[in-house]
């Protein structure tokens, strides 16, 4: 499997090839195990919709619904998986290349030698989980999303917003989903960049003062707005 990062960051001696590689099959089996979880448990509802709408005839409701699910499955699901996976990439990339010895960075190394070797897959295990579970959250809106896909006007407005009533019965509980799912993956990305800005040096705690190296200070003031 290709890097993704560069390779400035590789240690000067050898390679700790054995624990790279446990540490690897760790974290393939880990995204094995939540991937079959997922897999098994949405695997079984499809399934008993599929018997279901069959039997009443109906078996080009449970065809939308099958796509509708897919499509939110994977358009959230990468949509997570982008942003959070971009933002530890971003973060590890700019990392600081000299560090100020402390105490706390001295700490730090045994964690970032433990890492750094199996980067490009634990990023890709992070991006996948929790693309994931956003994808399966997803799948649980899909009568929002077609309420919101096959809405028509009420031609009556309310007193207070003077909107549509449609809107509220049609558009509204989707809309809130979006805002929902957008500060999710923005917390998480916000999260997840702090951490490896931690762990490489790009935010330093004890220190008396710089704790934040220009590059964290500049990610995290995007994505805090």
């Amino acid at each position: 499997m290709s890097e993704l990062f560069d390779e400035a960051a590789q240690p000067a001696g050898p390679p700790p090839r054995g624990g790279s590689r446990r540490s690897r099959a760790l974290i393939i089996t880990a995204v094995v195990i939540v991937l079959g979880f997922l897999g098994l448990s949405t695997f079984a509802g499809l399934y008993t919709d599929r018997l279901w709408y069959q039997a009443g005839g109906y078996g080009g409701v449970f065809s939308t619904l099958f796509w509708t699910k897919a499509v939110l499955f994977l358009v959230f699901g990468l949509l997570m998986a982008t942003v959070v996976g971009l933002n530890i990439y971003l973060a590890y990339r700019f990392r600081p290349f000299f560090r100020p010895s402390s105490t706390e960075q001295n700490g730090l190394d045994r964690y970032r030698d433990a890492v750094t070797p199996i980067r490009t897959w634990l990023l890709v295990g992070i991006s996948v989980v929790l693309g994931a579970f956003a994808g399966s959250s997803a799948i649980g809106e899909w009568r929002n999303y077609l309420l919101w896909r096959n809405g028509v006007p009420f031609d009556q407005k309310d007193v207070w917003f003077h909107k549509d009533i449609g809107f509220y019965v049609f558009d509204l509980p989707w809309l809130h989903y979006l805002v929902d799912f957008a500060m999710a993956a923005l917390v998480i990305a916000i999260i997840a960049a702090a951490v490896t800005h931690y762990l490489y040096g790009g935010i330093r705690l004890q220190t008396p003062r710089d704790r934040f190296s220009g590059a964290a200070q500049a990610q995290l003031s995007v994505l805090l707005g």
